[in-house]
């Protein structure tokens, strides 16, 4: 198993879900093997890249996902459209590891800014035979954090609160 797919069963074994959908142009991932070994009651859906959009038309919830090099083998129009769907619709949790031409992550079709727009946060940067990857998560419950400041107590007027509408 290679350092990514270390990282990809890490993130596995913190969240332990009991259900699962891999998106890779590989038929199987050594991480969510592994992770299926030690946790049988796991579901897993597999697909590959290309037909992702289209199998997760009407598909349930999965408590994780796993995209492991499926970005680059779509469009990044394609790319954009699973993450916003897997985020928007299908996850609450999922993991993105993906190849970058460079060790800035500037170059390629996804850009560190790129995966960041997409409300991902960046877990680990490595290099591995001079080839530079990265994981990105996303997390709902750690995303959009409670803000101090969005509270009536805070506001202008706070005695206005719910008495009149601006």
């Amino acid at each position: 198993m290679n350092l990514v797919q270390e990282i990809l069963f890490e993130l596995l074994e913190a969240t332990t879900p009991g259900s699962l959908v891999c998106v890779s142009p590989s038929p199987s991932l050594s991480s969510v093997e592994q992770y299926l070994a030690h946790h049988g009651h796991c579901r897993l859906t597999a697909m590959r890249p290309g037909e992702a959009l289209e199998r997760l038309e009407g598909r349930d919830r999965f408590d994780y996902a796993v995209l492991s090099g499926a970005l680059e083998a779509l469009s990044p129009d394609n790319g954009a459209a699973l993450i916003a769907r897997l985020r928007d619709l299908h996850c609450h949790r999922f993991a993105v590891a993906c190849l970058h031409a460079d060790a800035h992550h500037r170059e390629g079709a996804w850009s560190e800014g790129d995966l960041l727009a997409m409300a991902l946060s960046l877990h680990r940067r490595i290099a591995e035979d001079e080839v530079w990857y990265s994981v990105y998560t996303y997390d709902i419950d750690t995303f959009n954090r409670k803000r101090e400041w969005n509270d009536p107590t805070d506001w202008a007027n706070p005695e206005n609160f719910r008495r009149y509408r601006w």
